[in-house]
């Protein structure tokens, strides 16, 4: 079903290309300098570093996973959920078990993903908030208003619900998910929900340190807005910060209702032309900077799955012998 969802992306894609002109979606694309769009990837590598870091403060010293590999296991999470043929929730075990593989427990190291995924989340919300205001201002004709406000409230009822299964009898439906970051190894047959509920209970107690991750998640949103504000000056499209915030924000809460399709094909690049619209962006130049985008995403998620591969190889053969 994934691989039929993001065909069908793909044929959105493409016809929103030739829709829209192929000849002036590549001229903008040429028109960007290199060091335009290494600025761009500079702009997503420093996110990616701040995703480390909240990841990083909802892990005690004593659990072990360095600053470092928490970066690295978000960049996995990430190109792995949006470039191999797995869904997000894919990705959030690959990541995890990226940390367990480098002596952070099974226990730990799922209560981590969730508590990070957590807070990740409850930051977009605020974050869009902030651009349904933003829109609401800017346009508030928008046809977008409605639908995003009640998401929004739903979301928020969801977001409690989240962290209310975590921490009490819902623990038992993360267990499966513990058991596929652990594998087949011994700690993944001998896991226990005790042990799992006790590294969440750990992690809900230290409010502030999930205080500030959900913080320094609200930062690396604004970060998003940054990359597209950059992205769009690349471009030669005057953009205010303001407007790249609100395009950012109402650009992932649509694609939060396509959280099926993988990489969201197809739903981006639709969703930029629509927000591009409303400030006045040209639409080939809202989906040249989708195509931008995902070129910037290739450019960092390759090295990185070819480097996870490499070590997933060595770590096979090794145990083969």
């Amino acid at each position: 079903m994934p691989a039929a969802f993001a065909l069908a992306g793909a044929a959105v894609v493409t016809g929103l290309v030739i829709y829209y002109g192929a000849a002036d979606v590549l001229r903008v694309l040429a028109s960007v300098k290199p060091s335009g769009f290494g600025l761009y990837i500079l702009v997503q590598l420093g996110i990616l570093l701040g995703l480390g870091l909240c990841w990083r403060m909802v892990l005690r010293s004593r659990m072990r996973g360095s600053f470092w590999l928490c970066v690295w296991g978000r960049m996995v999470r990430d190109a792995t959920g949006e470039f191999l043929p797995f869904s997000q929730v894919g990705g959030y075990v690959l990541g995890a078990r990226v940390m367990a593989l480098h002596g952070v427990r099974i226990a730990d190291a799922t209560a981590s993903t969730l508590a990070d995924i957590t807070t990740e989340f409850l930051a977009q919300l605020v974050f869009i908030g902030i651009g349904l205001s933003i829109l609401a201002r800017k346009a508030p004709s928008s046809n977008l208003l409605v639908p995003v406000a009640v998401g929004l409230c739903v979301a928020v009822v969801m977001g409690v619900g989240l962290i209310l299964a975590q921490q009490g009898s819902g623990a038992k439906v993360f267990r499966a998910l513990a058991s596929r970051i652990a594998g087949q190894t011994g700690e993944g047959a001998a896991l226990s929900i005790d042990r799992l509920q006790t590294s969440l209970s750990i992690m809900y107690g230290e409010r502030d340190r999930l205080a500030y991750g959900a913080l320094f998640h609200l930062v690396c949103w604004f970060g998003t807005a940054s990359a597209s504000f950059v992205g769009f000056h690349a471009m030669g499209v005057p953009l205010s910060f303001v407007d790249a915030i609100c395009i950012e924000a109402m650009l992932h809460a649509i694609m939060a209702l396509a959280f099926f399709v993988p990489g969201r094909v197809g739903i981006q690049e639709a969703a930029y032309t629509l927000l591009g619209g409303i400030f006045g962006v040209p639409p080939d130049v809202a989906l040249s900077l989708s195509l931008m985008r995902r070129a910037r995403d290739f450019v960092i998620a390759v090295p990185v799955l070819v480097v996870w591969q490499a070590i997933e190889v060595k770590r096979l053969k090794k145990a083969a012998i």
